[in-house]
C-alpha cells in the first residue's frame, strides 16, 4: 500500500513527525512531499482525500500539540519503532474519534481569564 493511500501513515509523518522507520522530527509540507517525490498539491490532496488537511484537523477540538511533544520526549527517551508506531495507533485513533469542533473565541476568553485580561489587548 501507497502512503498516499495509508491516511495513518499520513497522519504520522505529517502530524506526529514519525517516519516508518521510527525516527522522530518534524517534518513541513516540502520535506514530506520531497520524501515521497509528490508535489506539495499531490500531499495536500492525499491528507484532504483522508480528512486530514491541515485545514480540517487544525479546526478539531484535539489537542494535536500535546502529542507532537510526547512524541519528541519518547524519541528521546530510546523506544523502538514498534512502540512509536503503536502510540501513534492509539494518537490517531483518538483524533478520528475526536468529533468537537474547535472553538477559538471560548481559547482567546479562558487565556485572557488565565492572564489577568491581558491576552491579545
Amino acid at each position: 500500500m501507497s502512503i498516499q493511500d495509508d491516511p495513518f501513515a499520513l497522519f504520522c509523518i505529517y502530524y506526529l513527525g514519525l517516519t516508518p522507520e521510527g525516527e522522530v522530527r518534524f517534518f513541513n509540507a516540502n520535506q514530506v512531499a520531497q520524501r515521497y517525490r509528490w508535489s506539495v498539491e499531490g500531499l495536500m490532496g492525499a491528507l484532504a482525500r483522508h480528512g486530514l488537511h491541515p485545514d480540517k484537523v487544525i479546526n478539531t477540538d484535539f489537542p494535536l500539540s500535546r502529542h507532537q511533544i510526547d512524541f519528541q520526549m519518547a524519541a528521546e527517551e530510546g523506544l523502538s519503532a514498534e512502540v512509536l508506531h503503536n502510540r501513534a495507533r492509539m494518537v490517531y485513533e483518538k483524533f478520528r474519534a475526536a468529533t468537537g469542533k474547535r472553538d477559538w473565541l471560548k481559547e482567546i476568553d479562558q487565556e485572557k481569564a488565565a492572564s489577568g485580561g491581558q491576552a491579545g489587548d
